[in-house]
């Protein structure tokens, strides 16, 4: 990144630098929070090995991202997946139109 802010990490026996564009508090709450998750993820599960406790953190971030924002969709659904039902509703209408169009037409009464 040829970003300005330049941000020291030291996690799990790694230690490296990442510059971004964004603002260093900013970078910071990151990185606060995610070696809040990394403690987490130790107490919860006996894991030693570093890549497998940052697995495992990084799979309950994703977790706490999905259920937020299925939160905040409409009925709980994430966007991608209202696109997957709208596809199927719309061919579904069609082929009903379709069958209904296909039936015998009822002879009209002189009622």
């Amino acid at each position: 990144m040829a970003g300005g802010c330049r941000l020291q990490i030291n996690l799990l026996g790694s230690s490296f630098a990442i510059r971004a564009d964004e603002d260093e508090a900013y970078l910071k709450r990151i990185l606060w929070y995610l070696e809040k998750k990394v403690e987490e993820t130790r107490q919860r599960n006996p894991v030693a090995d570093p890549m497998k406790i940052s697995l495992l953190t990084s799979f309950y971030i994703i977790d706490e991202l999905m259920r937020e924002k299925s939160r905040g969709s409409k009925d709980g659904v994430l966007p991608e997946e209202a696109e997957e039902m709208e596809k199927i509703a719309l061919r579904l209408m069609s082929e009903i139109d379709a069958a209904i169009a296909n039936l015998p037409k009822q002879e009209e009464t002189g009622e």
